[in-house]
């Protein structure tokens, strides 16, 4: 913006710059995105802009289509390697190497071929719905936080915001029962004749704040539902998690109860019956909500069902032992270096992609994590419970300003023509030139 002010644009039809050297905006929106994010490069070569979907979206810098391959194939490579660098990894190739060479020491003879569904019926499919099922269940919390979310920010903007009714004109949410001759905003009427306290909208904010930072700890509690919680080595946990849970709960219902009376307090200050029942149902559907959270937190997928899994992917090398010892033979009976490495590898990568999907099913038991390291596709707590306080903070620091007071963007800057590359263009013949004629900027944004 201010390279704009500086004269690379010139005064256009409606006020707003018009830009008269495009080589110059493109400069200046590099400048501009060096001051918003610090660090960038606009290397034209090997990243681009899509100016066509906007200026917000032109902020974004997009590696080309051959560099995204790279970039893609190489990442997968290392989410891979995270799902495998786990102790399971270890016993499972010490089952491998172990069930080969002990049958080619012991069992010499068993050599036969076997089919490959078995490993599809005992594992495959159990393990493709357990991560199916996980997957839903993540859908569901999600669901559920979006709406507690929402619903906060709606509690808080009726509790704050909403007007009624005054005694003489519409403004009963601010009658102090003094008169105006006396330097008051007015009498009330009765029988709602109670003056709502000035401090009122700083006590819902930080009641809302508190409930938030009470559902945040308790999604974030470790979970239950592991194997070993059932026996000696796992009770001890399981009994501090349900108390850590329950204590959580505890207070988030607290919180929940509190907010009903916050209505009391309006509907005695002269809050409309209508909109007394509106803002109960906004927190009846908090409770939904939480509740949601609480079932999708405290229950988890069939225990069982892993256990049993997890023990097949143990013993599978084992029961394969013979067609492991088939594949490292030649067509002459006997075993060379190059076949029983082949055959080494053949069941190393069955077992470690099996170790791969249990592990990717084991880290969405648990959809709410502290990080997302760990985990890329649980739901990130914090990060979606921050917006619901940042939400409430912007509409706090909003109040004062007219609801039809123009609302400038923070991205308006000036940038190039719609002249860049899309979804549908090669990146390799996409115009990265400004374009010749003189570009105005949209009066309208």
């Amino acid at each position: 913006r201010r390279c704009v002010e500086q004269g690379t644009a010139g005064p256009g039809p409606t006020g707003v710059g018009a830009m008269s050297e495009p080589s110059r905006s493109s400069e200046c929106i590099d400048k501009g995105l060096s001051a918003l994010a610090p660090g960038y490069v606009c290397c034209r070569t090997c990243r681009y802009r899509r100016l066509k979907r906007g200026k917000l979206a032109s902020m974004v810098l997009v590696p080309r289509r051959i560099l995204r391959v790279w970039f893609d194939l190489s990442a997968s490579f290392a989410v891979v390697w995270e799902l495998l660098a786990v102790p399971d990894t270890v016993l499972a190739l010490s089952s491998v190497f172990a069930s080969i060479f002990v049958f080619e020491a012991y069992f010499a003879d068993m050599a036969v071929t076997l089919d490959m569904m078995a490993i599809g019926m005992l594992l495959a499919f159990p393990l493709q719905n357990a991560v199916r099922e996980a997957y839903r269940r993540r859908e569901a919390a999600l669901c559920a936080l979006v709406e507690f979310r929402t619903m906060v920010l709606n509690v808080y903007l009726a509790s704050v915001v909403w007007g009624w009714p005054g005694a003489e004109t519409f403004n009963g949410r601010y009658e102090d029962n003094k008169p105006q001759s006396e330097g008051g905003v007015g009498m009330k009427k009765k029988p709602c004749d109670v003056a709502l306290s000035p401090q009122h909208r700083d006590r819902v904010r930080r009641l809302l704040c508190r409930l938030l930072d009470a559902v945040q700890e308790l999604l974030l509690v470790p979970r239950a539902g592991h194997a070993r919680m059932d026996y000696a080595c796992g009770r001890n946990e399981r009994r501090q998690v349900v108390a850590a849970q329950e204590m959580g709960r505890e207070v988030v219902m607290k919180l929940l109860a509190r907010l009903h009376r916050v209505i009391e307090d309006l509907k005695a200050a002269g809050l409309t019956p209508q909109e007394s029942i509106r803002v109960n149902q906004y927190n009846m559907h908090l409770v939904r909500d939480f509740e949601r959270l609480w079932s999708a937190k405290t229950y988890t997928t069939p225990i069982a069902l892993r256990a049993m899994v997890r023990v097949l992917i143990q013993v599978l090398p084992f029961v394969y032992g013979p067609y492991w010892l088939h594949i490292a033979r030649t067509d002459s009976g006997e075993t060379t270096t190059v076949s029983m490495i082949f055959a080494v590898m053949l069941s190393s990568l069955i077992s470690l992609l099996m170790i791969a999907m249990i592990n990717l099913e084991e880290q969405m038991e648990n959809p709410f994590r502290h990080s997302c390291r760990s985990n890329r596709d649980s739901i990130r707590v914090k990060d979606e419970l921050d917006l619901a306080r940042k939400e409430i903070a912007q509409a706090e620091a909003d109040f004062a300003t007219p609801w039809h007071e123009d609302a400038p963007f923070g991205w308006e800057v000036a940038g190039d023509s719609d002249d860049d590359d899309d979804d549908d263009s090669d990146d390799d013949q996409a115009s990265l030139q400004p374009s010749s004629s003189a570009e105005t900027v949209d009066s309208a944004s």
